[in-house]
């Protein structure tokens, strides 16, 4: 089987500059292509978060379609320094403070984006599980 060298999961936008701003901006993700109505963003080695313009999309859906994209970081100091940092951020929705799940070794932020998507800040806290999402 040949074995894909990198992901990028797409969302779809209306208003492709608030998703640009956002992701470039407020999340501080690195822009390394942008075709005008599509751009993509650099999450971590070989992982990429894309936005294109609703009406040139091939999938259709926003905020309610099932899709949730997750950032895992290393700490979990990492994510409250997270929520510290988009707290007060008016172009999102903060559902609450960070917590751990219940039912997983997982800490995390849940948030809105600007259309609608919602996005996860995690860290494991089992040592184990954390190492295999580990990039270098």
């Amino acid at each position: 089987m040949i074995q894909p060298s990198a992901a990028i999961t797409f969302l779809t936008y209306e208003d492709l500059t608030a998703g640009d701003r956002f992701y470039r901006e407020v999340l501080g993700l690195l822009l390394i292509e942008d075709q005008g109505w599509a751009r993509v963003y650099r999450i971590a080695s070989g992982a990429h978060l894309g936005i294109v313009q609703s009406r040139r999309a091939t999938q259709k859906g926003a905020g309610g379609s099932g899709v949730l994209v997750s950032f895992v970081v290393d700490r979990v100091a990492d994510v409250d320094r997270w929520y510290k940092r988009l707290r007060n951020e008016p172009s999102i929705a903060v559902d609450a403070p960070p917590s751990k799940v219940r039912e997983i070794p997982v800490y995390s932020l849940f948030f809105t984006d600007p259309a609608g998507y919602r996005i996860e800040v995690q860290a494991f806290t089992n040592r184990q599980i954390s190492e295999r999402f580990r990039t270098n």
